[in-house]
C-alpha cells in the first residue's frame, strides 16, 4: 500500500542531515554489572567508576557482590572437586614452551607453611579514607564502596549479570532500579564529565546494551536518557558490534568476559547474528571467589577477609589481579607477600606460598564446575519480544492477529451472511495492518502502562532457541557452540579465523595462548585444514580490553552512516518504543 504523504509517522533521518558531527557533544554510556564507563566521543578513554549507589537508610545493608546464592547447595563441594580435577588434568596435559610437562606442586608443603603464617601489622597506614557521608542522601562509585560499616547506608547494584537487578527485596522493583539508574547516571555525568543536566538537550548519547538483552529493560533505560535526563537524541547499540569497531575488524566471534557474565556472539559486517548469542552467568568475580576458596584449601584464611564485606571483596579482587595467571611456563612454588589494606588502618602483611592455585583459579573459566554454581537459568539465549502496549504493530501483535485470522477461516460455512461479511471485513483490516508501512499509523497513540509483579514477570522472555536448554560450559565450548550456529561453512571459517576477546575477566598472562589452544583442540577437524590463520585477539590494538566496546561506540558515533540511527527526544516522547523497532541497528 503506498505511503500517505500527508501523514508521516516520523522523519526518516534526523535533522539537520548535513550538519557536521560534533564528537564533543556525544556522550557514550556503557553500563556494566560492576563498572560504569562513560565519556565524550572525543575522549581518548572513558571514565570508569563502580556501577553502584549507596542510599541513606535506617540500617547498614550491602547486596552481595562476590558471594552468590547459586553456590549454596548440597553438591557444591563435590562439584568444585570435580572441576578442580578437570582443571588440574588440563594444566598437566598441555606442554610448556620447552616441550616439557608441568609437575604439580606439593599441597601438603604449601598448606603447612600457610597455615602457620601470621600476619604482620606494619607501621604504614592505608591512605584510602572512609567516605564523608555527612549531609548527603546518596553516594556513587568509589565513594559508595568506602562507607564506614557503622554508617547506615544501603549499597545497591542496579545491574547484575548483564541485566537489571530486579529482586524481591528492598529496592528490587523495576521502578526502584530505574530511579537508582537515573540518579547514578545523572550524578556521574555532572561529576565526571562536568556537564550540567540542563545542558543535556544539546548533547546526544550512545547507550551500549548486552547482546542477549531484555526488551523491556532497554526501553526503560532509553526512556531515562531521553525523557528523564533530557538528552537531545540517542542511539542504542549492542556491545558485540561495538567490539568489532573498537578492534578494527569487520567480522569476528566476540567473547565478552565481564565481572559477572560471559557473552559470546558472532558478528558479521556490523550485524550481531541472533541465533549465535549465548550468555552465561559467571565471570571475573566468580574467579575471585574460586581463588579465595583455593587459598583456603592451601592454608591461607586470614580473619581480615570476609567476602560478605565490599572492602574485603576489593582486597580479593586485587590479589587475583596481582597473582593469578595462565602462563604455562610459570611452575613451582612461589613466595609472595599479600598485603591487606583497609581504609585508615595499618596495612597487614602476610607471607604466603602459592603453587598451582594461581593458574587453577583462572582455569575455572574453561571448567566452570570449579565455581560450584548450580541454577536453572545460568545460560541464556536471546528472548523473543513478547509485545509492548506502546507498540501496536510489533511482531507479537502480527502473530496473534494472524492466528485469529486462520481460526476464523475454519468456522462453519453455514454461518449467517452478516457474520460472513463481518469476517471478511476483519480479514481485510488484518491484511491492511500487515501490509501497511509503519509510517501510516495514526498521529496520536493510546498508550497503556501495564505493571507486572515480580522479577521474572517483568523480565521473562521466550527463548528463540527451541533446542534443549544449554548447560553451563567453558568459554571455549561456548565459542564452538556459537560458531556452529552460523549459517554456512564460509561464515564459520571466518569466525574461527578471528576471535576477539573484550572485557576485564580474562586479563591474565598467557590467556591468549590457552584460549587459542582450547578452541583449536575442540573445533571440527575439517576447519583446521581450511584455516590459513587463527587470530585470538585479547588486547585489540594494544588497548585495555575493558575499553574496547566503549571505544568502538565512540568510533561508530563519528560515522556518517550512523546519523540515520539517532532517535530524537521529541520522537521518543511521541512514539516511545516504536522508535527502537524502527531505528535500532539490530533486530528488535
Amino acid at each position: 500500500m503506498p505511503t500517505n504523504a500527508t501523514k508521516r509517522l516520523y522523519t526518516q533521518t534526523p535533522d539537520p542531515t548535513n550538519e557536521p558531527i560534533q564528537t564533543a557533544t556525544v556522550v557514550i554510556i556503557h553500563p556494566g554489572s560492576l563498572n560504569l564507563r562513560l565519556g565524550r566521543a572525543s575522549d581518548t578513554y572513558p571514565v570508569t567508576i563502580p556501577h553502584c549507589i549507596a542510599r541513606r537508610t535506617t540500617y547498614q545493608k550491602t547486596e552481595p557482590w562476590i558471594n552468590r546464592p547459586e553456590c549454596q547447595h548440597s553438591d557444591v563441594k563435590a562439584l568444585q572437586k570435580y572441576g578442580l580435577k578437570q582443571s588440574e588434568e588440563a594444566v598437566a596435559s598441555r606442554p610448556t614452551s620447552t616441550g616439557e610437562y608441568r609437575q604439580p606442586t606439593s599441597q601438603k608443603l604449601i598448606y603447612s607453611y600457610n597455615n602457620n603464617a601470621r600476619g604482620q601489622v606494619t607501621e604504614v597506614i592505608c591512605p584510602q579514607k572512609w567516605s564523608d557521608t555527612k549531609q548527603t542522601p546518596f553516594l556513587i562509585g568509589e565513594e559508595a564502596l568506602h562507607i564506614k560499616p557503622s554508617d547506615k547506608f544501603r549499597i545497591h547494584w542496579p545491574m547484575r549479570r548483564g541485566r537489571l537487578n530486579l529482586h524481591d527485596g528492598q529496592g528490587g522493583t523495576l521502578t526502584a532500579v530505574m530511579e537508582d539508574l537515573e540518579t547514578l547516571w545523572s550524578a556521574a555525568i555532572q561529576t565526571y564529565l562536568d556537564i550540567p543536566i540542563k545542558d543535556l538537550k544539546i548533547y546526544k548519547v550512545l547507550l551500549l546494551v548486552p547482546d542477549v538483552f531484555v526488551h523491556n529493560h532497554v526501553k526503560h533505560m532509553t526512556d531515562i536518557l531521553l525523557n528523564k535526563l533530557g538528552f537531545g537524541a540517542a542511539i542504542v547499540i549492542q556491545e558485540s558490534v561495538c567490539a568489532t569497531f573498537g578492534a578494527g575488524v569487520g567480522s569476528a566471534c566476540v567473547v565478552d568476559i565481564g565481572d559477572q557474565k560471559v557473552s559470546v556472539c558472532c558478528v558479521e559486517d556490523g550485524n550481531s547474528t541472533l541465533n549465535t548469542r549465548i550468555t552465561m552467568e559467571y565471570g571475573g568475580s566468580d574467579v575471585t571467589r574460586c581463588f579465595h576458596w583455593l587459598l583456603q584449601r592451601s592454608g591461607f584464611n586470614p580473619k581480615e577477609i570476609d567476602l560478605n564485606k565490599v572492602t574485603d571483596c576489593n582486597i580479593m579482587q586485587e590479589m587475583k589481579e596481582s597473582y593469578c595467571h595462565l602462563d604455562q611456563d610459570k611452575t613451582g612454588i612461589q613466595d609472595h607477600s599479600l598485603l591487606i589494606r583497609k581504609p585508615q588502618q595499618h596495612i597487614v602483611k602476610y607471607p604466603v606460598k602459592l603453587g598451582d592455585e594461581a593458574i587453577i583459579a583462572p582455569m575455572s573459566l574453561f571448567h566452570p564446575e570449579l565455581l560450584g554454581i548450580m541454577g536453572p537459568q545460568l545460560v541464556r539465549t536471546q528472548g523473543r519480544f513478547t509485545g509492548d502496549p506502546e507498540d501496536p504493530h510489533d511482531e507479537f501483535y502480527l502473530q496473534m492477529t494472524s492466528r485469529e485470522a486462520k481460526l476464523s477461516k475454519k468456522k462453519d460455512t453455514t454461518e449467517s451472511k452478516d457474520n460472513s461479511e463481518l469476517n471478511v471485513m476483519d480479514d481485510s483490516q488484518l491484511q491492511t495492518q500487515m501490509d501497511d508501512d509503519s509510517n501510516d499509523a495514526p498521529d496520536t497513540l493510546n498508550v497503556t502502562d501495564t505493571v507486572k509483579s515480580g522479577r521474572r514477570g517483568e523480565e521473562e522472555e521466550t527463548d528463540i532457541d527451541t533446542e534443549t536448554v544449554l548447560q553451563l560450559m567453558g568459554i571455549d565450548q561456548a565459542i564452538l557452540k556459537s560458531i556452529e550456529r552460523c549459517g554456512n561453512d564460509e561464515i564459520k571459517k571466518k569466525m574461527y579465523s578471528c576471535i576477539v576477546v573484550v572485557g576485564g575477566g580474562l586479563k591474565f598472562e598467557g590467556a591468549q595462548q590457552w584460549l587459542q589452544y582450547k578452541v583449536w583442540v575442540g573445533m571440527p577437524p575439517q576447519y583446521r585444514l581450511m584455516l590459513e590463520t587463527m587470530d585470538v585477539i585479547t588486547r585489540p590494538k594494544d588497548m585495555d580490553p575493558t575499553f574496547t566496546c566503549w571505544k568502538g561506540a565512540a568510533v561508530l558515533a563519528c560515522l556518517d552512516t550512523a546519523q540515520e540511527l539517532w532517535i530524537r527526544q521529541k520522537e521518543w516522547k511521541q512514539f516511545s518504543v516504536r522508535m527502537l523497532r524502527e531505528r535500532a541497528p539490530f533486530t528488535w
